[in-house]
């Protein structure tokens, strides 16, 4: 119990130190994403999201032995904190220097070569969600896998298939939940249709893998889907050029879904010519 309370608080520490590292660098290079700056409520739920997104990954760590989590993290969090503190330094311009045709001062201004750490901030939930998904799924294959060292949670994995249904559903309602939210965010769902198709692709995109994973033991379906959504996500984010990538993802979730179910059929094929082959060379012998 003292363990598991010195892990809790080393993990929410280290959240700590995350959050303060990447608001104090984003205010320094002078974004205006300040706690003061916005309501106390939407302050909480996004200071305390990226606090959580720093702790998760080391609690996860140290309780049960996950690396993939912190990885994860810690390529977005570096990626962030490279190109930001990298030249060219972000330059900050009111419209009216941009446009001749505006005289005056607009009061908005656009920044270049920048933005990089307010995009991770504005996506924690989007993040926690995908490290969360890769630490369930990093704990599923090292538990059944023979040459991988066993996770520390002796936590059985379900394979009934009522019980794999309900875990693979509610996995898929959350990652529903960060999908939708930032499709929003960037305005991609402008009718109750299209966010009623976003709410359902979000929900079978990553229920199907799941369900492959825990019931037939199907690990790739689950890494591709979630490795599509945090890329679509990034890319969506920080690469420019036309159109927006995270609508292939949001909005052509069927498409996402054939690519796992086709990975998994692979995955699936290549077991049973191994366990064929196998089979075959231990009764020779």
């Amino acid at each position: 119990m003292q363990r598991r309370a010195l892990h809790a608080a080393i993990a929410v520490a280290v959240g700590i130190a995350h959050a303060a590292l990447v608001v104090g660098v984003a205010i320094r290079l002078g974004y205006g994403v300040g706690p003061t700056l916005a309501a106390p409520l939407e302050s909480a739920v996004r200071y305390g999201g990226l606090i959580a997104l720093g702790a998760v990954p080391i609690w996860l760590a140290l309780e049960d032995r996950l690396v993939v989590p912190v990885l994860v993290v810690g390529l977005l969090a570096g990626l962030a904190l490279y190109w930001e503190l990298t030249p060219p330094a972000p330059t900050f311009q009111d419209v009216a220097e941009i446009e001749p045709a505006i005289d005056e001062p607009t009061g908005h201004t656009v920044v270049s070569d920048g933005l990089y750490l307010t995009r991770y901030v504005s996506a924690w939930y989007a993040w926690l969600v995908g490290t969360a998904v890769v630490g369930f799924w990093e704990h599923v294959v090292r538990t059944r896998s023979t040459w991988l060292p066993d996770p520390a949670w002796d936590v059985p994995v379900p394979t009934d298939r009522r019980t794999a249904g309900v875990l693979a559903v509610s996995v898929g309602i959350v990652h529903a939940f960060a999908s939708v939210r930032f499709a929003t965010g960037w305005g991609m769902t402008d009718s109750a249709a299209t966010i009623t198709w976003a709410a359902i692709g979000g929900v079978v995109v990553l229920a199907v893998p799941v369900y492959l994973l825990v019931r037939h033991e199907l690990s790739l379906p689950t890494a591709v889907t979630i490795g599509l959504f945090v890329n679509s996500v990034h890319s969506q984010q920080h690469v420019s050029g036309p159109g927006d990538p995270y609508v292939l993802y949001v909005g052509m979730w069927v498409v996402v879904l054939g690519i796992a179910l086709f990975v998994g059929a692979l995955e699936y094929g290549v077991g049973r010519l191994w366990t064929r082959r196998s089979g075959g060379s231990s009764a020779t012998t």
